[in-house]
């Protein structure tokens, strides 16, 4: 037997009395009041599944609400800039083209300061044509890199035309600046991220946000964006930016991992 309201209750209403007393679907009926009986129950009948199925069907679909991607921009914005440090995993889908200067992955923990900020871990870049993957320290607007030798010593990120890794954990200009600068902002499909379910929305996020983040791209252009934020905290999980890198190659896209939020270190000066 099926309860009121269920996704059934319409097919298995009727029983055998039902059957016995209402006469076959087209047989002549004698009796003149048992007529007009059978055919108020009949219209009764059909009104009450034209008004019941609807109200079945929806509770039987389901439906969820998201977040106002305006709002959640904003909330995981306010999450990463009071967050004190997160552990970054920076990677590029494509390689630096050939005869350009770029970075393509870093991975390392940075902390968060509106001051001082920090980064502590490792860089992989084309320098002058030539790959490496180099421990690097930025403090401040100081940077110490590792080229080609285990001892880190300061360098210029300004005469390498790369960024110093420890200003994208400054807020306003830093990571989060992505969401603070993004528009157009639209609700997408839930995915999961390891055992996280993320809200992903989709913007577009100004050139001169990737040109402060990466010193690649051009001012002028706009990057796709796709943002995956972990709805119960707020928290920015991950953000991938699509568009023109280098100019005269295919547009290729960044993404960028962020996870351990609070979670600080000791980033002493080398």
């Amino acid at each position: 037997m099926s309860r009121p309201g269920s996704c059934d209750s319409g097919r298995q209403g009727r029983t055998a009395d039902d059957a016995r007393q209402r006469p076959p679907f087209g047989e002549t009926v004698r009796n003149p009041l048992t007529g007009i009986v059978v055919a108020m129950r009949r219209r009764l009948l059909l009104t009450a599944l034209a008004v019941s199925l609807p109200l079945s069907l929806a509770a039987c679909s389901g439906s969820t609400t998201a977040t106002d991607p305006t709002a959640a921009l904003a909330k995981a914005k306010t999450t990463l800039d009071t967050a004190k440090a997160v552990t970054l995993d920076l990677k590029s889908s494509a390689a630096v083209p050939a005869g350009h200067n770029g970075v393509s992955g870093a991975k390392g923990t940075g902390i968060i300061d509106p001051t001082t900020p920090k980064f502590s871990g490792q860089v992989s870049a084309v320098v002058n044509g030539t790959p490496a993957t180099v421990r690097m320290v930025g403090i401040g607007d100081k940077t110490w890199m590792s080229f080609f030798t285990p001892k880190l010593t300061p360098i210029d990120m300004e005469t390498l035309g790369a960024p110093n890794p420890g200003m994208l954990f400054k807020p306003e200009t830093g990571l989060s600046s992505m969401l603070g600068k993004a528009s157009g902002a639209a609700g997408g499909k839930d995915q999961r991220y390891g055992k996280e379910v993320l809200q992903t929305y989709t913007a577009t996020v100004p050139g001169q946000v990737v040109v402060d983040l990466l010193h690649l791209g051009t001012a002028t252009e706009t990057f796709a964006a796709e943002f995956g934020i972990e709805p119960t905290s707020g928290q920015l999980r991950v953000a991938k930016l699509t568009g023109v890198y280098y100019e005269g190659e295919p547009a290729s896209t960044y993404s960028v991992v962020l996870t351990d939020y609070g979670k600080t270190i000791d980033i002493p000066q080398p």
